[in-house]
């Protein structure tokens, strides 16, 4: 596993023209980080989904072709977001969500006997490659088990979704859920050189009030925990949702944490990347773009792992390396 193509946030009445340049990178793997359809959303109008209507919206993009050559040309992992899971800002409460993680699931493909339709949620984990360069990748799921957040005070007339949220003082309300978390601890325990954990909403930058890990400080502080208590080194964070792409860095874990956040692959938002980010280290870049990781096994001293923020004519916009040796307790 050298070489990781990731996105999110596509309109599926559109001709998605972006996947031509995905294929064109040839990547082992292709990470769907949320937001493949936008199921409660007609481009102008937010409504109530019915199984009939996601069922409809997943199929137009089952009918664009530039999709169509990526997934017959290139494997697909892939979790939720909000409008594809079906309700704007979604969460535990959103009554359709097993009709909508049926439909989720028969879309991309999963088996009948697959594990994964044995548990709540969509979430997911698979390691790639043989000892000394096993790649493990692991699929969050932020939405099914999501509890409330809370509400920020706006003034009057004020749009957008900036701002939205503030970080909820109950420690008691989860993002991932008791079952999530137990499973992910034992993906956590698992041997690897490098691991990426996927969540749909961005997890380093936690400041813009938007949907968010920021909403709860209480298991964004725990993640960054569960890395340092399981020993699991090589760990990048990936993140989709803001519609522009950037790479974010805290110290808040046993190592640097990096989140590599790519979004916009039909559309962008400049005010959501004019929002500050104080852990911003690479970006933004707001065009149609998407995100490709490359590892280079071979590099001297050690392997280094190489985030590029990738536009639709396939032209690299920033590019961040990282030395995998950093990412482990005590390193370099």
């Amino acid at each position: 596993m050298t070489r990781i193509a990731l996105g999110s946030c596509a309109f599926q009445w559109e001709e998605q023209p972006i996947w031509d340049a995905v294929i064109a990178a040839e990547p082992d793997l292709y990470l769907y980080l949320g937001d493949a359809i936008y199921g409660d959303f007609d481009g102008k109008n937010v409504y109530s989904v019915t199984r009939e209507s996601l069922l409809r919206e997943w199929g137009l993009l089952a009918h664009v072709p530039a999709f169509v050559r990526l997934s017959e040309n290139v494997p697909v992992m892939a979790v939720w977001d909000n409008h594809d899971y079906g309700k704007y800002d979604g969460g535990a409460e959103f009554p359709l969500k097993d009709v909508s993680r049926e439909i989720f699931l028969d879309f991309f493909g999963e088996p009948d006997d697959s594990p994964r339709r044995g548990h709540a949620g969509v979430y997911d984990a698979h390691v790639f490659g043989s000892e000394g360069r096993r790649v493990q990748v692991i699929m969050l799921d932020t939405r099914y088990f999501k509890g409330p957040p809370v509400l920020a005070e706006r003034p009057e007339g004020a749009g957008g979704s900036l701002g939205y949220y503030v970080p909820s003082p109950d420690s008691s309300v989860t993002l991932l859920g008791e079952e999530q978390w137990t499973w992910l601890e034992r993906q956590l325990r698992e041997p690897a050189e490098i691991r990426f954990i996927a969540s749909s909403t961005q997890v380093v930058a936690d400041q813009k009030g938007m949907d968010e890990w920021g909403n709860y400080p209480h298991e964004r502080r725990r993640l960054f925990d569960l890395i340092a208590s399981t020993g699991a080194d090589g760990v990048v964070l990936l993140s989709g949702n803001v519609h522009f792409t950037e790479v974010s860095r805290t110290d808040e874990g046993p190592y640097p944490v990096y989140d590599f956040t790519a979004s916009g692959l039909t559309h962008v938002n400049e005010a959501y990347a004019s929002v500050e980010n104080p852990y911003r280290v690479a970006g933004p870049f707001v065009e149609l773009n998407f995100g490709l990781i490359e590892v280079d096994w071979e590099a001297r001293p050690g392997p280094v792992i190489t985030l590029e923020a990738i536009d639709v004519n396939g032209t690299t916009a920033f590019e961040y390396q990282i030395s995998l040796s950093s990412l482990r307790s005590g390193g370099e």
